[in-house]
């Protein structure tokens, strides 16, 4: 089949891209000149700013069999320091891809986020598909109006979400990420909206990657699927196995904001993915820590910034407490 991904740049894009690639599947990159596509200033297409006819124009012209629709403002505080472009990216941009290709025929699956549900109701429980929904932040509200468009506009649609999705470069997000980068760079002062005695489960992009496309390539359409490594630790602990990877101990440099921690206890079944596909992770947490610091090491500095938007807002004198 022949695969293209809106947000094709972005962490969890350019892991899907290797992941169809070494799969039987063909990746169809969007990117160019040549496609005729506005784009926006990181160079890839804008799913808002090109019109239904366009994104009709460019799915039929490329042939293209699945659309994985990824492009999104990603993460609570990031969605708080860009508030309308988040909008017109998640809420209008999903609504315009997903019309376009239901007119030519193509099914689109969306990366979603398990933020959508009332965790506080799950604290001492896996969240399941079935779990109540009460986004409690505006990045939430987003991606669940997001869901709800994709179901309304599309014949054959999924929704796949990952949870704590981490993994070296792209990573903007994770706490693994923002605490292996401020160790290498000597950073003192890094904000954490984390409770450090609360459960999480991260799970390294490639292991959520191979997922998304096994269950493209076996056309598990109109469904919805929760993906996670089913390895929760102790937000403490995962500081801990980070602070054995670089041989110092980072809790340091970690200032904690338990307050804002409105996820608390986040742990999720896979149990209905892994028993209709047959998937489980190959990544242990360990094992992914040391191949991120790997990375990051090998990487020349200034090519990546997990924590860009921390110091924007810093410079911006934005309290991001205020947004959780």
């Amino acid at each position: 089949m022949r695969f293209a991904i809106t947000g094709e740049l972005g962490f969890i894009g350019t892991n899907l891209a290797k992941a169809i690639e070494q799969s039987d599947n063909t990746f169809v990159s969007l990117l160019g000149d040549e496609t005729g596509l506005v784009c926006i200033d990181t160079g890839e297409p804008c799913v808002y700013g090109n019109s239904e006819k366009e994104w009709e124009r460019i799915l039929a012209a490329e042939k293209i069999d699945v659309l994985i629709h990824n492009a999104a403002v990603v993460g609570t505080d990031v969605v708080a320091l860009n508030s309308e472009f988040s909008t017109l990216s998640n809420v209008m941009g999903t609504h315009t891809i997903a019309r376009a290709a239901n007119k030519v025929g193509v099914p689109v699956c969306y990366t979603g986020t398990t933020v959508i549900y009332d965790t506080k109701s799950y604290q001492d429980c896996a969240i399941t598909e079935l779990s109540a929904l009460n986004p409690k932040t505006f990045y939430g509200i987003q991606k669940l109006a997001a869901e709800q468009i994709i179901k309304h506009n599309c014949n054959e649609w999924m929704i796949v979400r990952p949870l704590f999705a981490y993994g070296g470069h792209g990573d903007m997000n994770s706490l693994i990420a923002k605490t292996l980068y401020s160790h290498l760079t000597d950073s003192s002062d890094l904000d954490m909206f984390l409770d450090p005695t609360k459960i999480k489960d991260y799970m390294h992009v490639v292991d959520f990657c191979e997922a998304v496309v096994l269950a493209c390539t076996k056309g598990l359409w109109c469904d919805d699927f929760n993906v996670s490594a089913e390895n929760p630790y102790n937000t403490q602990e995962i500081v801990s196995k980070i602070s054995e990877v670089v041989n110092v101990d980072v809790n340091k440099i970690i200032k904690w904001h338990p307050e804002t921690d409105y996820l608390g206890n986040h742990i999720l079944s896979s149990e209905k993915f892994r028993n209709i596909s047959g998937w489980s992770p190959r990544i242990s947490l360990d094992s992914g820590i040391q191949n991120s610091w790997i990375t990051l090491l090998n990487l020349p500095m200034g090519d990546y910034n997990p924590l860009k938007y921390l110091n924007d807002a810093k410079e911006k004198k934005i309290d991001l407490t205020e947004y959780y």
